[in-house]
């Protein structure tokens, strides 16, 4: 089986989500999956293209800013476009780690057979230490949303079908929602609580949930 996933490293964003992606990357090795990353300015249109077309990868796992028709790749350039090349993740399952783009991109995509999108339907939000803007992997602001986030293409790739990797998510920001309201009352943990319902909240799973890897 074949994954792709993108990690652009254009900004603090796309930093954060390239760096935490390792997690995804070590345990899909582990599990004998050929990884394909597209790093920096591999992340891009032609390149996405080109791969998904030539290695038909089961699973495409895609890190970077996002709009209601799209996700971009490395410094902002769209990668799939509804109505453009939407087509390219017809037939596999997607998760998008971006704002927005399951409003229309996957609402699209997921009309097609044997699809799943599972992405977010209004902005993806996190909290990061301004200390550990070198070393995002291990800032513990960050933790908590990227530990939920990552649970998506954790549970797939340990065998869950698209609708039951999306809901473990959900279950894993529910839970550090209740940790941080129950043990801290300082302005940053409400925030930082209020961000993970967000999320949980606007993470959808749209096609056909019972598609597994």
């Amino acid at each position: 089986m074949k994954m792709i996933v993108t990690k652009p490293q254009h900004d603090v964003t796309t930093r954060y989500l390239s760096a935490w992606a390792e997690e995804v990357i070590e345990l899909a090795e582990e599990k004998g999956v050929d990884v394909i990353e597209l790093l920096r300015e591999k992340a891009n249109k032609k390149e996405f293209e080109s791969r998904v077309n030539k290695l038909s990868p089961r699973l495409i796992f895609l890190n970077g800013h996002g709009s209601d028709e799209c996700v971009t790749g490395h410094d902002n350039k769209i990668l799939v476009k509804s109505g453009e090349n939407h087509e390219v993740l017809v037939g596999k399952i997607t998760y998008a780690l971006s704002c927005n783009s399951a409003k229309i991109l996957g609402t699209k995509v997921a009309q097609e057979k044997d699809t799943a999108y599972i992405g977010y339907a209004d902005e993806f939000i996190f909290m990061a230490g301004s200390e550990c803007i070198r070393k995002p992997a291990l800032d513990p602001k960050a933790k908590p949303f990227m530990e939920a986030s990552n649970q998506v293409m954790i549970s797939v790739l340990k065998g869950h079908s698209a609708r039951e990797s999306a809901e473990r998510s959900k279950n894993i920001f529910r839970d550090r929602y209740i940790k941080l309201l129950s043990s801290n009352t300082d302005q940053d943990s409400l925030q930082a609580a209020q961000y993970l319902w967000w999320n949980m909240r606007n993470l959808v799973c749209l096609g056909d949930g019972d598609v597994t890897a």
